[in-house]
């Protein structure tokens, strides 16, 4: 499904990734692992056309996305949720929920999305600023989910949340 290959990237003359390969079925969970400063995020930023200074190639399916930008490598099924997550805190979560646009053949609608993550569905209301850690994460997934993305790069997916003890 994903297939990153040759994937180098600069910040001015440093060179932060050098010749990254990623490969990623239907249904398979790959994990980039890595100190802090190791290049993670840069390396997702990359996929998603907004690290500009890269090279190398970006399949999704058969799809080349070599030359699209963000817009449309989500357009094409690549989701992202970033790091400090996309939230806005002034907007309630029904208005995260509703506002992202919707691919035509999505699987996903909001009533789908409160089936998969109750939680939501009880803080519908409540700006997204009272959410906890693990609350907020539920979110942003879910709005990438309702764009009709059929490949989901998570950076920091555990940042925020509370282990259960």
């Amino acid at each position: 499904m994903l297939e990153v290959s040759g994937l180098d990237a600069w910040y001015g003359e440093a060179q932060a990734l050098r010749d990254v390969s990623i490969r990623a079925a239907a249904g398979e969970v790959v994990t980039l692992m890595g100190r802090n400063g190791a290049g993670k995020t840069t390396a997702l930023r990359c996929v998603m056309g907004l690290h500009s200074s890269m090279r190398g190639s970006v399949r999704l399916g058969d799809a080349d996305l070599g030359a699209l930008g963000p817009v449309q490598r989500a357009r094409a099924g690549l989701g992202y949720v970033p790091d400090d997550r996309g939230i806005y805190a002034t907007l309630t979560v029904e208005e995260h929920l509703i506002l992202p646009p919707r691919a035509a053949d999505s699987a996903w609608d909001v009533e789908r999305v409160y089936a998969a993550f109750p939680a939501l569905r009880a803080r519908r209301g409540q700006y997204a600023s009272k959410l906890s850690g693990g609350e907020r994460q539920m979110l942003a997934i879910a709005r990438v989910l309702l764009m009709g993305s059929r490949l989901l790069l998570l950076d920091e997916p555990t940042e925020g949340l509370a282990p259960i003890l």
